[in-house]
């Protein structure tokens, strides 16, 4: 099953994070993601700065409506690069909840303009 196809679970606090093994397994079915100083981490690039702000709010919203109630850091640069990090500051590690919401904003349907 697809990672974008699947339930995040909210995360327990104090629960393990995954093992460098596991996150690497993980990793291709997150195409165009790294992972960088811990965390799982894309950029995203925009025609203008009301794209990236559109983009922000369904990063925001895939959160919210995930059931995990879990939020990436968000980075606006440039007024049209927008930097995605998930990680789980709740075990202080990546969990398969990052991973599952990372597919899932990949999987969003690009309109025109939208990813580069």
């Amino acid at each position: 099953m697809p990672l974008s196809t699947e339930t995040p679970v909210p995360v327990t606090p104090g629960s393990a994070p995954l093992t460098r093994r596991e996150m690497l397994a993980l990793l291709p079915e997150v195409p165009g993601w790294t992972l960088e100083n811990g965390r799982l981490w894309r950029r995203f690039t925009f025609q203008s700065v009301g794209e990236a702000a559109a983009f922000i709010g369904k990063v925001i919203e895939i959160g919210s409506k995930s059931g995990a109630d879990h939020y990436p850091d968000i980075v606006l640069s440039q007024y049209r690069h927008v930097d995605v990090l998930w990680y789980t500051y709740a075990c202080g590690g990546l969990t398969r909840t990052d991973f599952v919401l990372a597919a899932k904003l990949s999987s969003l349907t690009p309109k025109k303009g939208f990813f580069r």
